[in-house]
């Protein structure tokens, strides 16, 4: 990279810094307000930045696919890319700085664990992260540019706790951005949701450099002679964040019923009933076989009379006509 764009970039980043601060003297956030609607900017054929909330169509920064207003719910992490689109040519280097209200986000500081810090947060769209083709290889974003490395709360004297990102092409690198694709990120952002309620997150300011000088840029600031920092005003369009508590039950409905489980239970195997004995035979109406009925001895009694005879012939005539009918067996008395 030519050496009078690192030491443009150097100063560039404590100029805007020093701006913000006088400009936005306490300021956390401010309305976002976009001069045009976001279709009818894409279709301007000059340079535009951009902030997309979801990640879809071809990917981050589609063109046709830009989604600038989302719901997330408090607990719920979410992300964002910053957007370049109609580039005329590669990208060499940027200088970042985003807005959001702090008390609805929360930008989580990832320190920078190698050493080009390319994948910190905010996250550059190099190193081990990449979306589409990338910024190229052999990008730098760490303090050896006499700047911070990327982090989520850049102190101004002013605004708190702005994301800031500062990234050029090292030695040897190679410029994708603007040169195989019109359209891309230049970063992505993560954010934890803290509050409820409306952020209006906006581009706070943005320097876009290509190989010869500025490519675009959005509240930029020139620093020193202004031939070296030619950079066009472009649009720099920013998003609308609904802060909602995360929906626990639908209201206005009843409780489904539960239904009930029926429980199948086996059929038991038939068994044939027990059929009880036949009851003893017993005296039919008639016919049959009555009582026994026993004469007594020849001779018995107190005489030996025809009297004792008599009484028995007639209890035996007795039960005949009773129905039961009887035999007569005689017994002959022994002497």
């Amino acid at each position: 990279m030519a050496r009078w764009l690192l030491t443009l970039l150097a100063l560039s980043a404590v100029a805007v810094a020093v701006v913000l601060a006088a400009a936005r003297p306490g300021a956390l956030s401010r309305p976002g307000t976009f001069a045009q609607p976001v279709a009818a900017v894409a279709a301007i054929a000059t340079p535009w930045a951009y902030i997309d909330k979801v990640e879809n169509g071809a990917g981050w920064c589609d063109p046709t696919h830009i989604d600038t207003t989302t719901t997330e719910y408090v607990g719920d992490s979410h992300q964002l890319a910053v957007c370049m689109g109609n580039l005329p040519e590669a990208v060499h280097a940027f200088i970042l700085y985003l807005s959001y209200d702090i008390d609805l986000d929360q930008c989580v500081e990832e320190l920078c664990t190698d050493d080009f810090c390319l994948d910190t947060n905010p996250d550059a769209n190099a190193g081990i992260s990449k979306w589409g083709d990338g910024l190229g290889d052999n990008w730098d974003c760490s303090n050896s540019l006499q700047n911070p490395d990327p982090m989520c709360t850049y102190y101004t004297n002013g605004p708190p706790e702005l994301p800031f990102i500062l990234c050029a092409g090292g030695e040897e690198a190679t410029y994708t951005l603007g040169d195989n694709e019109t359209w891309g990120a230049l970063a992505v952002i993560d954010f934890d949701v803290i509050g409820i309620g409306t952020d209006n997150v906006f581009i706070e300011s943005l320097w876009v450099a290509g190989q010869e000088g500025g490519i675009g840029g959005c509240q930029a600031v020139q620093v020193g002679d202004a031939r070296t920092l030619d950079t066009l005003p472009m649009p720099c369009e920013g998003a609308t964040d609904h802060k909602e508590l995360p929906p626990t039950s639908t209201p206005h409905k009843r409780k489904p019923i539960a239904t009930p489980t029926t429980t199948e239970v086996p059929t038991a195997t038939p068994v044939a009933p027990t059929v009880p004995p036949p009851p003893p035979a017993t005296a039919t109406p008639s016919g049959g076989v009555g009582p026994e009925i026993v004469a007594p001895t020849t001779g018995s009694g107190p005489t030996d009379s025809g009297f004792t005879w008599a009484i028995w012939l007639a209890a035996g005539i007795a039960g005949a006509a009773a129905g039961g009918g009887f035999y007569f067996r005689y017994a002959k008395k022994t002497r």
